[in-house]
């Protein structure tokens, strides 16, 4: 009898144990694995100098620095969009009239330089003539140096200003993006790919300098949103 009670509590406890086993392995299954860790107040990695990450402002920080943090991080091609820029209605109107008045004086310049060499047909230096039409001669040279020397100046400080305005419509349309996009850092690139332009040595330097990086992720440059942001088209080649 004794033999017979024991047997069925051993077989009683086998067949919980079993059971128990199944339900806890169906549980395990059933159970969705974790997605977040946390919440947390720090990540602390052991090394030989054990490393501490925070939360800082959104962004993963390993020291009490402000530059010890994590930043996300664009890349633009600012020349192709400043040269689509230069070439909009925007500005490319008051270069045509800007042209358009120079080209108007020069033909003026011109025509009279041709009546002044009409006038001296024939004049030697002994003529009576000659000391007059010799200083008219230099006044319009003296006018037409300082209008062109004026024009020139004029021509500059259009492109300057042409520039710096496209420049800060850029730069407003760079924030929106990153600001949309959570970018902390955007930065003027070159594709590493784009050909190297025949030039001087000072050219060939300024081109290779000017590529940032000699190789980067495509998923890092941000260009094409910055273009839709600003509703321009421009080529990916000139």
């Amino acid at each position: 009898m004794t033999s017979i009670v024991a047997a069925s509590v051993l077989s009683s406890a086998l067949t919980a144990f079993f059971i128990s086993g199944i339900d806890r392995s169906a549980a395990a299954r059933a159970l969705p694995l974790p997605v977040d860790l946390g919440p947390a107040d720090a990540l602390v990695l052991a090394g030989k100098d054990d490393l501490r990450i925070t939360n800082a402002d959104g962004r993963m920080s390993w020291s009490d620095q402000p530059g010890s943090r994590a930043f996300s991080l664009g890349t633009v091609h600012v020349g192709r969009i400043l040269n689509a820029l230069m070439k909009s209605e925007k500005y490319q109107r008051e270069r045509d009239e800007f042209d358009a008045v120079r080209a108007e004086k020069g033909k003026e310049f011109e025509g009279r330089y041709k009546e002044m060499m009409e006038k001296a047909r024939g004049l030697t230096p002994d003529s009576p003539e000659f000391p007059a039409m010799r200083e008219q001669f230099e006044a319009f040279q003296k006018e037409a140096s300082q209008w062109n020397e004026s024009s020139e100046a004029a021509g500059r400080e259009m492109v300057a200003r042409h520039y710096q305005g496209a420049y800060s419509d850029l730069r407003v349309a760079v924030d929106v993006v990153a600001d949309r996009r959570k970018i902390d850092l955007v930065m003027r690139f070159v594709p590493p790919a784009d050909e190297i332009k025949p030039g001087d040595e000072t050219e060939l330097a300024r081109q290779l300098l000017a590529r940032t990086f000699l190789r980067a992720p495509e998923a890092l440059d941000i260009t094409e949103d910055i273009l839709t942001e600003m509703n321009i088209q421009a080529p990916k080649k000139d």
